[in-house]
């Protein structure tokens, strides 16, 4: 019996770190077995849903079972029937401690937002002479910034024009106006 609780305990542990590090924490193990194939990071924009059948939920299980198996057999006189049913309400806790954390993690996530300046629409602080460099502004994540520009095309664009950024190279930023996007 002990064998079995240090098993349980030593690969328990070691999934758990293992599945922490390489994000394999965040599957749901019956999800995919059962053909559903929603992913819990699917589901992180809308709700904090936790699978109670995760990664890191079972690996959880696996070492809180272990862990008060050993114990419990180290410190009291326990029949093997009751010692399983006591270690097994442990481990059952400690997955269920698990997924209230990851729960509450994962109430906090928000949805990565796209950084790239690509197709934004920007406004000429300096104009840009021909086949030289201006400068423009535009607001990106409720921020305002400034950015070295030239046109795509190597014409002068007047300050006060609007622009669309067609590329960026660099650190500098490659406009277009709404007519030569027209055309």
């Amino acid at each position: 019996m002990n064998t079995l609780f240090l098993v349980c305990f030593l690969v328990g542990l070691s999934l758990s770190v293992v599945s922490f590090v390489s994000g394999l924490d965040r599957i749901n193990v019956f999800d995919q077995i059962f053909g559903h194939g929603h992913h819990v990071r699917v589901h992180v924009k809308h709700s904090a849903r936790v699978s109670p059948f995760n990664m890191a939920a079972i690996t959880a299980f696996l070492t809180w079972f272990g862990g008060a198996g050993i114990v419990l057999q180290q410190v009291t006189r326990l029949g093997a029937p009751l010692l399983i049913v006591i270690s097994a309400v442990a481990g059952i806790a400690g997955g269920s401690v698990i997924n209230r954390f990851l729960r509450s993690l994962m109430r906090r996530e928000k949805p990565l937002e796209a950084s790239t300046i690509v197709g934004k629409i920007a406004q000429v602080t300096s104009s840009i002479r021909e086949g030289g460099t201006g400068e423009i502004v535009y607001s990106l994540h409720g921020t305002r910034h400034a950015e070295a520009a030239r046109a795509e095309s190597g014409a002068s664009i007047d300050k006060g024009s609007q622009v669309v950024v067609v590329r960026h190279e660099k650190g500098i930023a490659y406009v277009s106006t709404w007519d030569e996007l027209a055309n």
